[in-house]
């Protein structure tokens, strides 16, 4: 016969930021000898939380860092060891039979389920949650709060109640920081169980008291709203989630409200800030630029003109899209020039994109000479004018040479190389398409063309980025590894891609290419171009996949002693980002543990990409053929860790790599040794 469940097999968990002067009268609403954990996420007030642990008998747990909301609750529900969880904000208060209501529903509905009870104002009228920018308007419910259990759409952040397991296996994302984990959270919980409400179960809530209303704070928390609505309605794939909320924030500094109050002036500042700097990472209110305690008239002029500013940059951007690829082909492709070269195709060919600017090097010959003993026939585009000794060397290992303006970065490249191969090459079984970005192949390596062909796929990469969210250094010990090609900036890199002869002659290929909306802005060049033709493979259906899987990286990380793992760490490039490079160094500097060496190397490729800081530990576990070169001009550390692993290389090639690499480094990094 089953134990009955008891409110001693719930855990109450509550999250504090500086939170301890309203703390007592949600302690007071608890019953007796109900277990209660609040997490300290980074606040300054440890001395009196320990205090009221101390009186009222609650577990403290202490972050070095402000976590955000959901990583306090993960935090938190880590610790817990009860079979359920009651997630309740600092500034609640639990309504008599509260949480015997809640297990009793529990015992209704099934495990994969999670519960909210009715919120309720001071005064007592229902504050209920009916929708969600991330969710269509069809999933909105009617105005007014249920009488009756139902099943809702999302759950209020503010007291949720479910089985630790699931709040264990859907944990809040890590990136979200304050506002909309909840939504983003619920939503993750539908698609393997329900959300249901309890009327009968209450708690009283005083939004907006658990971290105070100083306008500095109020300034912090509208900053957080604006970044954590973008993010979340992009993971969600809500339409124009940009442009959405910096027209609400643009429509919020035009508010009177803003003359006369500057608290209003800070959370309308802060919103729109948010929704203007959305990759901007501030973990307390105090770590963002200049007071805004009292936020003078005059901003309010310079933010209502920027974003007629920002308009004028718009312009020829959208332009761009739409008219430089018919100027391209009507006026500037005229000055291409192309040769025939000496390599016969058979059923493989290679676009093997170059910028040989002092003019053809070694390295481009071996990965040519390397392509045609594998059967591929290579198509060469310069996008610079070759000398007649280029030219003439190039033809010998060539099945085509293209010589180009170089408009449209790579893709631009890509474009003429395919369209080419599509005219004068029907029969294609594979398509190879790489660049010189990298040194290929490396020796040591495995045979990277051999691997991707035995996938067996329509598009293989040699290598992914951005398959996890961009993790910042101050929340690197929140990460939690879940690399997937669903996240919104996936995308195959280029320097490494073969396509099937499937793909090669579907019309909806020839199709993309023509009408690849070319420019010269290297930022919009990778959107459209590396993260829009991953798009476009995924959503028309083709296979695809990539020889350096990363899915189970962190459990290849965890899988490794700590002596190895510090190495790992040591040898992890980090081409040009401070923060993580003082991240490391201070890690690396004390007795870190484990998990922190782990969640370090994660954070770097989830910011960065596993191409450019993981080439040696990828080198040695996987084989990994390709060798990013930028890392030895953007910084010192990068470059000096790129150079030692190019001298630690062995085989003919490597000869050519490390000379190659060190001029480099005397052309374009010379700071580095002044």
């Amino acid at each position: 016969m089953m134990t009955p469940l008891s409110v001693n097999d719930i855990t109450i968990v509550t999250v504090s930021y500086n939170s301890s002067p309203i703390l007592p009268d949600m302690l007071n609403s608890v019953p007796k000898d109900s277990r209660v954990i609040v997490v300290n996420n980074g606040g300054s007030d440890t001395g009196a939380l320990e205090t009221l642990s101390a009186q009222f008998g609650f577990q403290l747990v202490n972050s070095e860092k402000n976590l955000g909301f959901g990583g306090g609750c993960n935090l938190g529900v880590e610790s817990a060891t009860s079979e359920f969880v009651l997630l309740l904000n600092p500034d609640s208060q639990l309504c008599d039979g509260t949480l015997e209501i809640l297990l009793s529903a529990s015992a209704k509905y099934g495990t994969n389920t999670a519960f909210g009870p009715r919120i309720e104002s001071p005064d007592g009228s229902a504050d209920f949650k009916r929708r969600s920018v991330l969710l269509p308007k069809s999933d909105w419910l009617p105005r007014g709060c249920p009488k009756e259990e139902c099943e809702v759409p999302v759950l209020t952040g503010s007291a949720i109640f479910a089985r630790r397991k699931l709040f264990h296996d859907i944990p809040f994302d890590p990136e979200i920081f304050m506002y909309h984990e909840d939504d983003d959270w619920s939503l993750s919980v539908r698609k393997q169980g329900k959300l249901i409400f309890i009327p009968a179960a209450r708690v009283r809530h005083q939004a907006g008291h658990a971290s105070g209303r100083d306008p500095l704070i109020t300034r912090f928390k509208a900053f957080q709203l604006a970044q954590s609505r973008i993010y979340a309605m992009e993971k969600h794939e809500r339409p124009h989630p940009r442009l959405h909320t910096t027209l609400k924030a643009f429509l919020g500094l035009l508010s009177p409200e803003n003359l006369f109050s500057a608290r209003r002036r800070a959370k309308s500042f802060g919103f729109y800030e948010g929704a203007r700097k959305s990759a901007k990472k501030y973990t307390s209110p105090w770590d963002m630029p200049v007071s805004w305690r009292n936020i003078p008239l005059w901003k309010l002029k310079r933010e209502l003109i920027r974003p007629f500013k920002q308009l004028k940059e718009l312009v020829p951007r959208n332009a761009s899209y739409f008219l430089a690829q018919p100027y391209y082909d009507l006026v500037l492709a005229r000055q291409k020039q192309i040769t025939d070269g000496d390599v016969r195709f058979e059923k493989k060919v290679a676009i093997y994109l170059i910028f040989p600017k002092s003019g053809l090097l070694a390295s481009h010959k071996v990965a040519l000479e390397y392509l045609k003993k594998e059967g591929y026939a290579p198509i060469v585009v310069s996008n610079v004018e070759l000398s007649d000794a280029d030219r003439q060397t190039l033809t010998k290992l060539s099945y085509k040479v293209i010589e180009r303006p170089n408009f449209g970065y790579d893709f631009g490249g890509y474009r003429d190389g395919v369209l080419l191969a599509r005219e004068t090459l029907p029969s294609v079984d594979k398509l190879v398409i790489l660049n010189d970005s990298s040194w290929f192949p490396l020796p040591g390596s495995s045979n990277w063309l051999k691997e991707a062909e035995a996938l067996n796929l329509d598009f293989v990469g040699a290598a992914t980025n951005y398959g996890h969210p961009r993790a910042t250094p101050e929340r690197y010990r929140s990460l939690r590894w879940s690399y997937t090609s669903s996240h919104k900036n996936f995308h195959y890199c280029s320097f490494g891609l073969l396509i099937s002869g499937k793909m090669f002659k579907d019309p909806r290929f020839l199709k993309f290419w023509k009408s690849f909306p070319l420019t010269n802005d290297k930022t919009v060049t990778v959107r459209r171009g590396e993260i829009g033709f991953t798009k476009w493979v995924i959503a028309n259906g083709f296979s695809h996949g990539t020889t350096l899987e990363l899915a189970e990286l962190d459990k290849k990380l965890s899988s490794l002693d700590c002596d190895a793992l510090r190495e790992v760490a040591r040898n992890t490039i980090i081409p040009a980002a401070p923060k993580l490079d003082a991240l490391k160094k201070e890690l690396l500097g004390k007795n870190a543990s484990k998990d922190e060496l782990v969640n370090l190397v994660l954070t770097i490729v989830a910011g960065q990409g596993v191409s450019y800081t993981m080439t040696r530990f990828m080198h040695d576990e996987n084989g990994f053929a390709f060798l990013k070169k930028s890392p030895v001009w953007l910084s010192k550390e990068a470059s000096d860790l790129t150079l030692q692993f190019a001298r630690d290389l062995e085989g003919p090639f490597s000869d050519v790599i490390l000379e190659e690499a060190l001029d480099q480094r005397r052309q374009r990094a010379s700071e580095f040794d002044a």
